[in-house]
């Protein structure tokens, strides 16, 4: 199994009813394909987590990154993994306000942050991803 994190920002900002039906789609998806993880989203920017069966992770991933809706991609972290950080959610969600920040963590939302030192550093990453689901 693998697991890829990555960042977006929407071409244009998503609706709630647009969110509502990404999610819908992306957990029927995912349910089919093996793949669990988290999506944040907040004023247009995604912060996502993709895991499970390689080829699944990895076709799914490419569809995101070729999708018009997204641009700036950046992938943070590229893991193999043994098991599921966030195996009990299809796809979880939060909507994440610019007050929602988390002391100690990098922000990865803010686009003008140098996330150079974070790519490859899942714990980082997925430190601050769990902490949004302990939110939850």
């Amino acid at each position: 199994m693998i697991s890829i994190v990555y960042v977006s920002a929407a071409t244009q900002p998503f609706s709630p009813a647009e969110l509502d039906a990404l999610l819908e789609k992306s957990r029927a998806n995912n349910t089919r394909d093996g793949i669990s993880g988290v999506l944040l989203y907040r004023d247009g920017d995604f912060l996502q987590v993709l895991e499970g069966p390689e080829e699944a992770v990895r076709r799914t991933y490419e569809r995101i990154a070729r999708d018009r809706r997204h641009s700036g991609v950046i992938v943070l972290d590229e893991s193999e993994m043994d098991e599921r950080n966030f195996g009990e959610w299809s796809m979880g969600f939060r909507r994440v306000n610019a007050g929602d920040s988390l002391d100690g963590y990098v922000n990865f939302f803010d686009r003008k942050a140098d996330l150079s030192g974070v790519v490859n550093t899942s714990g980082e990453v997925f430190r601050y991803l769990q902490s949004f689901r302990e939110l939850a």
